[in-house]
This record gives C-alpha cells, sequence and structure tokens, in this order.
C-alpha cells in the first residue's frame, strides 16, 4: 500500500494524474511531478469556508496585478481545494529554491515585509463582520498573558525549592525579576490601550498572512519575494502579522538598525496610525518566547534535554533584551 495513495487520487480533480509524489517536508507537503509540471500539494486543517474566503481575495489581487503571492491552482470545478473530510487539500506550482537567499540569513526579512506590506493596504477594509474585531483578540491576549505569569510564578517556587537546582533553574532565576516586569508593564500598557479605544469602531482591518517567516516566503525570478503558506491567515490588525514579522527577525540576530530600516520601508507603503504603532510596541514588549519555554520547561510539555532547554532560554533571553531595547528607542 502505497504511503501516498490519499494524495495520487487528488489530481483527477484538477484533470492531471500524479506520475511521481515526494515528501518534502513531514508530515503534509508533498512534491509532485505531473506531465504538466511540478506541484506542491499540501495538506491543512484550515477550514474551507475561510479557506475560500483567503483564496477569493488572493485571486482579486491578482486580477489586479498583484504578484506578492504564489497563486493557488483551481480545480475542473473552481474551487481553489479538494475537501477530505475534515482535511484540505490544496495545489500551488512548484517553486524553485531561496538559494540566492541562502548565504545572507536576513534576505529573507524585506521581500517579506514588503510584500505584507502591500497586502495589508490592498486589503484593507475590504472585508469584516464586525468592527471591533480587535477587541477580543486583545481580551485574549490578556487572559494568555496573566496565565502564564501565574504559570512563572509558580515555576520560580518550583525552582527555589529545589535542593540542587538545574542549569535551566539558575539561569531563569536569574532572569525572572526582569521577565515579570516586563510582562506586568506590557499587561499594564494593554489595558491602558483598551480602555482608551473601546469606543473606537474603526480599526483598519487586513487580510493578514498569520506567519511570516523566512520558510514561507520563496524569491521570484526577479529577487523579489512572494508569500506562501496562507493557513493562518485572517482578517485582523496587520499589527498581528508585524508583531510575529518582528520576533523572528531578531531571533534570527537581526540588530536595531535593521528593524528601523524595515519598519520605515513598511511606512512607506502601509504608514500606520498612532494607535497602531502604540499597539505594535505594546504587543513587542510581552516575552512571550521566554514564557513559553518557562512554560514547555516546568509542565514537560516537550521532552527536552537539559542542554537544550538552557541554551535555549539562554539564546531567547539575549534575542529578548535586543528586542526591547529596540523597542524602546524605536517607540
Amino acid at each position: 500500500m502505497s504511503r501516498f495513495e490519499e494524495i495520487f487520487p487528488l489530481f483527477q480533480e484538477y484533470d492531471m494524474f500524479a506520475q511521481s509524489i515526494d515528501m518534502i517536508k513531514e508530515p503534509n507537503v508533498f512534491k509532485a511531478e505531473t506531465p504538466y509540471g511540478t506541484f506542491i500539494c499540501k495538506r491543512s486543517s484550515i477550514p474551507g469556508k475561510r479557506f475560500s474566503q483567503v483564496s477569493d481575495v488572493l485571486r482579486q489581487l491578482q486580477k489586479r496585478g498583484w504578484e506578492g503571492a504564489v497563486p493557488f491552482v483551481y480545480t475542473k470545478y473552481d474551487d481553489p481545494f479538494v475537501q477530505v473530510e475534515d482535511r484540505v487539500y490544496y495545489l500551488t506550482r512548484w517553486q524553485p529554491g531561496n538559494e540566492q537567499w541562502a548565504a545572507q540569513p536576513l534576505a529573507w526579512a524585506t521581500p517579506t515585509l514588503e510584500r505584507l506590506a502591500e497586502m495589508h493596504h490592498l486589503t484593507q477594509n475590504v472585508h469584516f463582520d464586525d468592527p471591533r474585531q480587535v477587541e477580543p483578540l486583545i481580551d485574549s491576549l490578556l487572559a494568555r498573558w496573566r496565565f502564564w505569569l501565574k504559570q512563572m510564578d509558580a515555576a520560580a517556587e518550583t525552582a527555589q525549592g529545589r535542593i540542587y537546582q538545574s542549569p535551566f533553574d539558575v539561569v531563569f532565576l536569574a532572569n525572572q525579576g526582569f521577565v515579570a516586569d516586563l510582562g506586568n508593564q506590557a499587561i499594564e500598557l494593554l489595558t491602558d490601550w483598551r480602555e482608551r479605544h473601546e469606543t473606537h469602531a474603526h480599526f483598519r482591518l487586513s487580510l493578514i498572512h498569520g506567519y511570516p517567516h523566512p520558510a514561507h516566503t520563496v524569491a521570484d525570478r526577479n529577487g523579489r519575494g512572494r508569500l506562501i503558506n496562507f493557513d493562518r491567515a485572517v482578517f485582523d490588525t496587520p499589527i498581528r502579522d508585524l508583531t510575529l514579522f518582528y520576533r523572528t527577525y531578531f531571533q534570527m540576530a537581526g540588530d536595531q538598525a535593521g528593524a528601523s530600516q524595515l519598519f520605515h520601508h513598511y511606512a512607506s507603503i502601509f504608514p500606520l496610525r498612532p494607535d497602531e504603532i502604540e499597539l505594535l510596541a505594546v504587543f513587542l514588549s510581552y516575552p512571550e518566547r521566554v514564557m513559553r519555554d518557562i512554560d514547555v520547561y516546568y509542565n514537560k510539555r516537550r521532552d527536552w534535554s537539559e542542554l537544550y532547554a538552557v541554551k535555549r532560554l539562554e539564546k531567547d533571553m539575549d534575542r529578548l533584551m535586543r528586542l526591547h531595547r529596540w523597542v524602546q528607542q524605536a517607540f
């Protein structure tokens, strides 16, 4: 029995057949050779209704001449995906790798942010069901941030109560005060922001990518970026994309000067309003990645070795301090 037996029949929906299929990223990304070219097949848990909305918007952008995303291949019934039980399968044409960026770890940053800015600009307020959509995001963040602070306090008690503290315990306790201060300040700032904008019914909503990452931008033949993997795309505040982008940028050792240049480049395409800039600064102030490290380690959510865990925490603390200094300087 072929391990790809569920993939081969899908191509009938496109009036094609696959000559060969290979797994290129476990467990959901496949590469298929057909007489009509090479395709990527992605298996996703994205709801079909949301995927249809996202694909419709991207298709309209493509018709308007925007080439910032790798387009979906539509079936013979003009659907952007094939539904099999609770899974969605969709095709895009195979794109060459990012070899031209391989020697420069941060080469993805400018093309990615440029395409995000264009997409945010072109789709602002194209679709939204509720002009207050930002408020549920704020409320969920506040709840999560407060929960993680409580988790961190419990973790500190555990670490302090050990007769022989682990290397992770030592690094964590040495930085606990700084991390707690950042977390509490971010919660206070976000609570204040929410109260001051409670009656504001005109937040800008755009199609956001939901996961800007080097692996989700490919270079075209001209060296410009094209976005892929819209599985987390939704209509929301563009600040969500920017927050995720900058966390990844600093995690990959981006510097303050580069971060500022990128911000000005984004703003030249899609200028942010003062309330949006303020919200970005608040989102970036919370030490989310370090909080996740603490949660995973003390709740044993993953099988980390002690060496891996402590090195990860030390690296994430270093990146957090760089990001914090930039936020303080830039905003």
